[in-house]
């Protein structure tokens, strides 16, 4: 979310329906450290406007449950699964789950897609798997199901921590089955109506080898139509760590046109990604992930004159960047059972000043807010689709439904944050918001020593691009 578009954004979802006018109507954000008395620091707006905003379903640093979406304590390891081989066993769940990124010329830093390569690599392959650390899945286990998880099932872990502790087998090459086309629960993209690629290729230039660009794509199309599935096809998959598509509406796609037009390099620099996010994202793509339609017959309409946003985060060799020049494929349907609405859910007040002050050295500092979506919606709504936006600072955070009778619903939870990994997440199963439910979201951030950058101190942090920011997006359609 890049500030230096707010005041030019005008459609960014705010948390009051009073916030074009006074965004202090929700107060700024009330800030302590978890598991340190509760004791807030900072102080709250006066009076009147915090009875308004209470009135409007604001709600300002009451923490979330500590234990929202965690697994039950009497979660055992799996057992390690005895008797299998490489060839019968392990080959199709490696190529399957990791071989997208573990290959020949792929993004992670070595490849086990051949017995070769496997077998010096399997108590790593069964310590990174036992420990959930790979194939990278943010969310929890035990808070939401979602649609295209990577995460490894019980079996699955079991099998490859079992294979590794019997001295990982090769068994015969014969008994390999036929590979599959596509990982478990992945149907990939059911046809391509459309397919824009960037419009000049772009050889990142970041001195530390890490960058975030935005490029404009412009939309073809003569009439409305609706985006009903995706897939992000990288140019140079050894350097696109993850991408995320927008769609932006024609009345404000004159902005980010002279923010493309003002760098001499194709796109611009958008550390924070893009300003209207919320109400405007399509979807996004990390590696391992696969083209998907929109479940349930749902669409984001885009209007002719529009423009796709393409924001790429690069992650590259400083001496030797490559160029790329990344596609989206996407299909495309004339109508839709119900169409998509996006929401934010963040305190505006967080963007004015140091209101989202991130102390120096401080290991946990809290931000949580709510409130009512109803004044979005106009009543109920179905979520469909949730994701979490911090930085490098971020630990953990999450996303839930505060209910009107108090009882709270997770969304998402993520308890280990790694911005490289950020992504979307589609429910399984839609979530419902109804009459007096809150959206509430809550992040914590590490700004100690120990968790800056090699050979940096830890500095003051607030809201910006280059800092730090704590938002959640959701999409969301009529019931």
């Amino acid at each position: 979310m890049s500030s230096r578009l707010f005041a030019a954004r005008g459609a960014l979802p705010l948390p009051s329906p009073l916030d074009r006018a006074a965004p202090y109507i929700c107060p700024k954000g009330h800030v302590h450290p978890r598991g340190r008395g509760g004791r807030r620091r900072g102080r709250a707006s006066a009076l009147g406007a915090t009875l308004l905003a209470a009135a409007l379903g604001c709600t300002f640093n009451d923490p979330l449950p500590e234990d929202l979406g965690a697994c039950p304590d009497d979660s055992a390891a799996p057992e390690p699964t005895p008797g299998l081989t490489y060839y019968r066993d392990i080959q199709p769940l490696l190529a399957a789950r990791c071989g997208e990124c573990h290959r020949d010329g792929g993004i992670a830093p070595f490849a086990f897609d051949t017995y070769a390569s496997a077998y010096p690599a399997r108590d790593l392959l069964a310590q990174v798997v036992a420990a959930r650390t790979m194939p990278p899945w943010p969310p929890g286990r035990c808070c939401e199901e979602y649609l295209h998880d990577r995460a490894l099932t019980d079996d699955e872990v079991a099998a490859i921590v079992g294979w590794a502790e019997e001295g990982a087998p090769e068994g015969a090459p014969a008994d390999s089955p036929a590979p599959e086309d596509l990982p478990p629960g992945e149907v990939g993209l059911s046809r391509v109506d459309l397919e824009l690629t960037m419009p000049a290729a772009y050889t990142p230039s970041d001195p530390d080898g890490d960058e975030v660009r935005c490029f404009v794509l412009d939309w073809p199309e003569d009439q409305q139509r609706f985006i009903t599935g995706l897939d992000v096809r990288p140019g140079d998959p050894d350097t696109v760590h993850h991408a995320i598509v927008y769609a932006v509406p024609p009345a404000k796609a004159a902005v980010y046109e002279a923010l493309a037009d003002a760098d001499e390099a194709p796109g611009w620099s958008c550390p924070g990604g893009l300003a209207e996010g919320g109400d405007t994202v399509v979807g996004g793509w990390v590696p391992g992930s696969r083209g998907y339609d929109f479940p349930n017959r749902i669409g984001r309409g885009v209007a002719p004159g529009a423009k796709i946003i393409l924001s790429v985060h690069y992650r590259f060799p400083p001496a030797t960047p490559s160029s790329d020049q990344t596609a989206i494929a996407l299909r495309l349907d004339d109508a839709v059972d119900r169409e998509i609405q996006g929401l934010a859910v963040y305190n505006p007040a967080w963007l004015v000043g140091k209101a989202m002050k991130i102390p120096a050295g401080d290991d946990d500092v809290r931000f949580t807010y709510g409130y009512d979506p109803a004044v979005y919606t106009g009543g109920a709504a179905l979520i469909h689709n949730v994701s979490l936006h911090m930085h490098e600072r971020g630990a953990s955070g999450s996303l839930a439904v505060e209910r009107a009778d108090g009882s709270v619903d997770c969304l998402l939870n993520i308890d280990d944050w790694d911005y490289d990994w950020q992504g979307d997440y589609w429910l399984a199963d839609p979530v419902e918001l109804r009459t007096g439910d809150r959206l509430k979201v809550e992040c914590h951030f590490d700004n100690s020593a120990s968790n800056q950058r090699p050979g940096e101190e830890p500095k003051e942090l607030w809201w910006g691009d280059d800092l730090e920011m704590c938002i959640a997006t959701v999409l969301v359609t009529a019931p």
